[in-house]
């Protein structure tokens, strides 16, 4: 049986867009041990529709997932 370690701090980009526009949030996440990039992604992205409703049939132009540290 394996023990998920922490993953520590993670730094975000992500860039939606429609053909009324574009919106970005950036910030930084703290991932469950167990949780995947793939959650973080789809928590990632229902943030960024909590902070831009109107965003909701949008499409994601970019998205990073890195570190953040030095």
């Amino acid at each position: 049986m394996s023990h998920a370690q922490p993953q520590g701090s993670l730094m975000y980009v992500m860039t939606l867009t429609t053909n009324r526009g574009q919106c970005t949030v950036s910030g930084t996440y703290n991932p469950a041990a167990s949780e995947t990039r793939f959650d973080a992604y789809g928590a990632i992205r229902r943030h960024a529709l909590n902070v831009y409703p109107h965003m909701e049939d949008a499409v994601v132009a970019f998205f990073s997932l890195e570190p953040n540290t030095f």
